[in-house]
């Protein structure tokens, strides 16, 4: 793709919304660690924090690919804080633990993701923060709305427990 964020251009200057919000939620995030955790960016070294938008033709997902972060063309998933704040939690991850993303490794990984998401998204003074959408992920991805409720995860068909009907 086309750079069209970075230090030199904080505005993201001839960069579209996906651009612009990807760049100041992966800032957001990059102070959340650095603040709370006291964590210099994912990997506690300083690395760079990239993000690709618009990624395929349709492609309806977010996802941390072990070096940056990919925002699909589907739907508007850098909009949203919680969903960026909760990819690069997976980057933080994999160069905290490590964790084998495989079922209860794999679960765990994405509950420290969604909690990590869900408070940049509640420390960051942006997005949609009221208290009928506290606890949901995704409240603000534009087309689609929120993916997860950490309050009552079988509301969007994931599982509470091993023994739910939706656990897979």
């Amino acid at each position: 793709g086309t750079l069209v964020c970075d230090e030199a251009n904080p505005n993201c200057t001839g960069g579209d919304s996906h651009a612009v919000s990807a760049h100041i939620y992966a800032g957001d995030t990059y102070d959340f660690y650095f603040n709370y955790q006291g964590r210099d960016s994912i990997n506690n070294a300083g690395m760079a924090i990239i993000s690709t938008v618009h990624y395929g033709s349709g492609y309806a997902n977010a996802f941390w690919n072990g070096s940056q972060m990919v925002y699909g063309d589907a739907y508007g998933f850098p909009l949203a804080d919680d969903v960026v704040g909760h990819e690069l939690s997976h980057g933080v991850t994999q160069y905290e633990s490590n964790l084998f993303y495989y079922y209860q490794s794999g679960a765990i990984n994405e509950s420290f993701s969604d909690l990590w998401g869900e408070f940049v998204d509640l420390t960051n003074g942006r997005g949609n923060d009221s208290s009928s959408v506290r606890w949901l992920m995704g409240e603000d991805v534009s087309g689609l709305g929120a993916l997860r409720s950490m309050i009552n995860p079988p509301a969007y068909g994931a599982p509470d427990k091993m023994t739910s009907p939706y656990y897979d």
